[in-house]
């Protein structure tokens, strides 16, 4: 017990009567078991917190090493198979759209596209707010 003797001898010293001794050690006594109990139990929260910090830390080290994996420039090249496909790919479609512009050139243009108008003379103008798209110099 963490009571030491000092204290007792100087709970006798008092002028009580035996009953409030007794009542006032056993309190003492159940404060002490009490605090025995708060520390015990603080220091297993300690442990459990300090395992936490470790995990923690190993989980964050451990996606910074999986982030580098994916993302990394390593991995951002092509390797010389995958090198050769996006090549051969890249031949056959710029192969295929060189074809269809060449196709769409060949084709007249459609009967239903309206054919650009000239502006209508100013004098031969009837609206009376006719916009001219002439540029006019600013004085």
């Amino acid at each position: 017990m963490i009571v030491s003797m000092n204290s007792l001898t100087e709970l006798d010293q008092l002028t009580l009567d035996a009953a409030d001794k007794s009542q006032l050690i056993a309190w003492i006594q159940a404060l002490v078991i009490q605090a025995a109990d708060r520390t015990a139990q603080l220091q297993a929260n300690t442990v459990e917190l300090n395992r936490k910090d470790v995990k923690i830390e190993a989980l964050t080290f451990e996606l910074a090493r999986l982030r580098r994996i994916q993302f990394g420039a390593k991995n951002e090249t092509l390797s010389p198979l995958q090198r050769d496909i996006f090549a051969d790919t890249l031949a056959a479609d710029s192969a295929a759209s060189e074809v269809e512009l060449e196709q769409l050139a060949d084709v007249e243009p459609c009967a239903t596209v309206a054919k650009p108008q000239r502006p209508v003379p100013a004098e031969k103008c009837s609206c009376i707010f006719c916009i001219h798209h002439i540029p006019v110099a600013c004085c």
